[in-house]
């Protein structure tokens, strides 16, 4: 939130009156006395304080809080609601982020190299098909728990409640803490591990009261991440009729 705050000061600074909008921050070892006064408790807090004389002055001039959503994390989303609550354009300067694109550019680079000494000096097909298997399933579970997404929109790691308490998901299709990835992938690799036991290793158990223990625990673990993921569906799809165990 600091570093969109400095982008939408930078860019205010830059292009519009500076004495009409004034940004600053107040880190709370700094600021403990006014964080008593004014009630805050949670924190960070984005606050707004219109002014109540002059020429500038709004009919309704009391502090106002704003919502820290999804949309005010970005630097364009909280210049459009400043612009909307003030009554004026600002826009952001947000400076290029050189290092992201030397990252991609050295670890292109890395592949490259690797992907050649592999080819020169590895025979691949040593490697087993396990090995390939799990490296695709791996491959497949990241694509598609929404780790290209968190690259391309950079949300944040995790969010934050009204009451303060650490939000894991967004509750909307549209958007997606860093986090939720990560759960995700990790809840379809335990679902994908299930069926991998169930198909290849429990037929194979001797004894009959163990293979019958091993199916039955591995099925009820199939049946509660798959029904967790139903209840996350359910969270990130409002009005989905369909549930399974859990809510």
């Amino acid at each position: 939130l600091d570093k969109t705050l400095r982008a939408v000061a930078r860019g205010w600074n830059r292009h519009g009156d500076k004495d009409r909008i004034i940004f600053a921050s107040m880190d709370v070892d700094d600021g403990e006395e006014l964080f008593h006064k004014m009630k805050i408790e949670q924190i960070p807090r984005l606050m707004v304080f219109p002014a109540g004389a002059g020429p500038h002055a709004l009919a309704n001039a009391s502090p106002r809080e704003m919502t820290i959503k999804e949309e005010t994390m970005t630097p364009v989303g909280m210049s459009a609601k400043l612009s909307t609550l003030l009554g004026v354009e600002i826009k952001p300067d947000v400076p290029v982020d050189y290092r992201k694109y030397l990252k991609s550019i050295l670890a292109v680079q890395a592949a490259g190299v690797g992907a050649y000494l592999a080819y020169k000096f590895v025979n691949l097909r040593m490697l087993g098909r396990n090995l390939w298997a799990i490296a695709t399933i791996m491959f497949v579970l990241l694509m598609t728990s929404g780790f290209m997404w968190n690259k391309i929109n950079d949300p944040p790691y995790m969010g934050q409640t009204k009451s303060g308490e650490v939000a894991l998901f967004v509750p909307t299709n549209s958007q997606q803490f860093a986090v939720e990835t990560q759960i995700v992938a990790v809840t379809y690799a335990v679902c994908a591990l299930c069926i991998v036991i169930l198909v290849k290793h429990a037929p194979k158990i001797q004894g009959a009261d163990q293979r019958t223990f091993v199916t039955l625990v591995f099925v009820l673990v199939l049946m509660l991440m798959f029904s967790y993921l139903n209840s996350v569906f359910r969270l990130k799809m409002p009005g989905y009729p369909f549930k399974l165990l859990l809510e």
